[in-house]
């Protein structure tokens, strides 16, 4: 349980971080405008911010993949 955690919680920070950034310089109503998918405003700020938060999972898991000793990858 505290490997998911140690995974999830960063990038739920991170993402949500990001979904800030990202909607600073884009607006969801100009994307509906634009030709994007339709969708609200919120859905708009909820695919975003699971997006993000699934690649910024992804990341972190890697990282915590990768801080394993040496020994459990090729024990002899």
């Amino acid at each position: 349980m505290q490997k998911w955690v140690s995974v999830l919680w960063p990038s739920f920070v991170m993402s949500a971080v990001a979904t800030t950034i990202v909607f600073l310089f884009l607006s969801p109503a100009q994307l509906a405008q634009s030709g994007g998918p339709a969708l609200t405003t919120l859905g708009y700020y909820s695919v975003t911010f699971l997006f993000l938060w699934a690649t910024t999972a992804g990341t972190t898991l890697i990282s915590h993949f990768f801080q394993r000793p040496p020994e459990s990858f090729n024990p002899d």
